[in-house]
C-alpha cells in the first residue's frame, strides 16, 4: 500500500469513532409517521402495480419446459465439445479456456475469459502451462480472484470444476465432438430453464429455509413505472410481533437479488431482541431479468437515478404507507457499489421533492469510478453533491458512509484518473467537512469490496446489547 493510501486509510478510520445507529443518531422530524406522502403515481401505474402471493421460494426465474421441447436430458450424461467453440459438461455449458480436441496433458496454452465484477466487462487473458497440472493451478487462481472480487463462489467453482472435468475426459480420450447446430439448440434450452436449478445464487441470494420460515411476514408487490416503463418486485418484511396501530422505520434497500440474506438476518436480529423493530423493504427487478448484470443495474441506479427517485419517492413510498404506518423521522435507505453510487444521488437531491421519506442514507462502497457511472453525461456534479449546497445552507439528514479497506487492490487497473473508491469516500468526507456537515460518520471496514455488508447491517441497526 503506497503512501498516499495510507494517509487516506488513517484519516477515514479516525473519523469512523461510532456508527450511526438508528437509536443514536440525531433524527431530523421533519417527516413523522402522522405527515402522509403525496401518491404522485399515474392512472397506469396504479392499474399495473398490485400486491401478488408470494412467489419468490416458488423461483419463477425458472420456467416449466414445455411438453413439446426437445428432449436433452441425455447430455446429462456426457462430456461434449465443439472444438473451439463450446462444450456441455454433464448438462452444463462451458465456454472458457478451452482445450483443443486433441489435448493430453502436457504442455500449451489457452485463452482464459476474465470477467470484471464491477464493470460487467471480460478480458482475453492467455495461461501459458507447463503440464496440467500447472493449468489447473492457474486457473484455480483466476476463479479465486473472481470470487474474491465480488462475483458469487457457487458459479465460479462449478465452472472451475466442470473445466477440469472437460480436460480430464478429453486427456482420457471419452469426449463426443458434437456440431455446433446442436450446441445452439441446447443453449436456447438451457437459458429457457433458467439454467441449473440448483445455481440459485445467481438469481436471488437467500437461504431457502429462512426465508420459508418467515414468510408469512413478507408481503410481494409489483410496480410498474411509467417514467422508466420497466417493473419492480418489491418485498415488504414487517418486523416479529409486528402491530399495525404501531409505526416504525423504513428501511430500504436496492439491489434485492442480493439482499435476501440479509433480510432474515436482520429479522432474526429483531426476533431476538437485538435490533430495534423495523420494516424491511427490497426493491428488485421483475424476475426474468438479471439482476445480477452491471448493465441492468447501471441503466437504473448510474444512468436513470433521477427517474428511479422519482419512482422511490413519489411512487413506491406513499403507496406503500397507505398500508403500512411508516415513521419518516427515522426512515433509511441503503444502497452499495453502484447502489452507493445512487444513495449518494438521493441523499442529495432529497430538497428537490415535496415527499421526503428518508431521514438517514446509507452510501455503501460507493463506485464514483465505475465507467457505467463515469460515461453517464453530467456525471461529474456528483463532487459537487449536486449543487445541493448551492441550494441549501445546512444539510440535516444522517449519513452513514462505509467501505472496506482493501477493496481498492481489487479494481485498481480501472480507476484510471478517476478516484478509487477510498479516495472517493476520503473526499466526499472532505467535502462534508468543509461545508459544516456533522451528520455523517465514515467506517472501514477489514474487507473488500461487497463481504463487510452483513456486519455493517448488524452494528447499524442492533441498537441494542447481545
Amino acid at each position: 500500500m503506497n503512501g498516499k493510501m495510507k494517509r487516506i486509510l488513517a484519516s477515514l478510520i479516525l473519523t469512523a469513532t461510532s456508527v450511526c445507529s438508528l437509536a443514536g443518531c440525531t433524527i431530523s422530524l421533519e417527516n413523522s409517521a402522522e405527515k402522509k406522502l403525496v401518491n404522485h403515481m399515474t392512472e397506469a401505474e396504479l392499474e399495473r402495480s398490485e400486491k401478488t402471493e408470494f412467489q419468490l421460494l416458488n423461483k419463477p426465474w425458472e420456467t416449466e419446459k414445455s411438453a413439446e421441447a426437445k428432449d436433452f436430458s441425455y447430455l446429462n450424461d456426457r462430456i461434449c465439445l465443439v472444438p473451439e467453440i463450446g462444450a456441455i459438461v454433464h448438462g452444463e455449458p462451458v465456454f472458457n479456456a478451452l482445450p483443443p480436441e486433441d489435448y493430453d496433458g502436457g504442455p500449451g496454452n489457452v485463452n482464459f475469459n476474465e470477467y470484471d465484477v464491477s464493470t460487467g466487462n471480460s478480458t482475453l487473458v492467455e495461461l501459458v502451462f507447463e503440464d496440467f497440472e500447472d493449468l489447473k493451478k492457474q486457473l484455480r487462481e483466476r476463479y479465486d480472484a473472481l470470487i474474491k472480487s465480488g462475483y458469487p463462489s457457487v458459479p465460479a467453482n462449478q465452472e472451475y470444476s466442470d473445466l477440469i472435468k472437460l480436460y480430464d475426459a478429453v486427456i482420457a480420450g471419452n469426449i463426443e465432438i458434437i456440431d455446433h447446430e446442436l450446441l445452439d439448440e441446447y443453449m436456447d434450452y438451457y437459458y429457457s430453464q433458467g439454467g441449473n436449478s440448483e445455481d440459485e445464487s445467481m438469481y436471488w441470494q437467500m437461504d431457502d429455509a429462512k426465508v420459508a420460515a418467515i414468510k408469512d411476514s413478507i408481503t410481494e408487490y409489483h410496480f410498474y413505472d411509467e417514467e422508466l416503463d420497466m417493473g419492480f418486485t418489491v418485498h415488504v418484511t414487517v418486523p416479529p410481533s409486528y402491530e399495525e396501530k404501531n409505526s416504525y422505520p423504513a428501511f430500504v434497500m436496492t439491489d434485492a437479488v442480493w439482499r435476501f440474506n440479509d433480510v432474515t438476518f436482520l429479522y432474526e436480529e429483531m426476533q431476538s431482541g437485538k435490533a430495534d423493530p423495523q420494516i424491511l423493504i427490497t426493491i428488485g427487478f421483475e424476475y426474468d431479468v438479471d439482476g445480477w448484470d452491471n448493465g441492468i443495474r447501471s441503466n437504473i441506479l448510474c444512468d436513470h437515478k433521477k427517474e428511479f427517485l422519482d419512482f422511490i419517492i413519489d411512487n413506491l413510498m406513499p403507496y406503500l404507507g397507505e398500508t403500512y404506518n411508516f415513521y419518516y423521522g427515522k426512515s433509511t435507505l441503503f444502497g452499495h457499489s453502484q447502489g452507493g453510487v445512487f444513495t449518494h444521488y438521493a441523499a442529495f437531491n432529497f430538497d428537490l421533492y415535496e415527499n421526503r421519506p428518508f431521514a438517514n442514507y446509507i452510501i455503501g462502497s460507493p463506485t464514483f469510478w465505475t465507467p457505467y457511472f463515469t460515461e453517464v453525461p453530467g456525471y461529474e456534479e456528483y463532487s459537487d453533491e449536486y449543487g445541493y449546497f448551492d441550494r441549501n445552507k445546512t444539510y440535516d439528514k444522517n449519513l452513514f458512509i462505509t467501505a472496506g479497506d482493501m477493496e481498492d487492490e481489487d479494481y485498481a487497473e480501472y480507476y484510471g484518473d478517476n478516484d478509487s473508491t477510498l479516495e472517493g469516500v476520503e473526499h466526499l468526507k472532505e467535502r462534508l467537512t468543509g461545508h459544516g456537515v456533522t451528520s455523517f460518520q465514515v467506517k472501514l471496514y477489514n474487507s473488500h469490496h461487497y463481504q463487510y455488508v452483513p456486519e455493517m447491517l448488524a452494528e447499524y441497526i442492533c441498537t441494542k446489547a447481545s
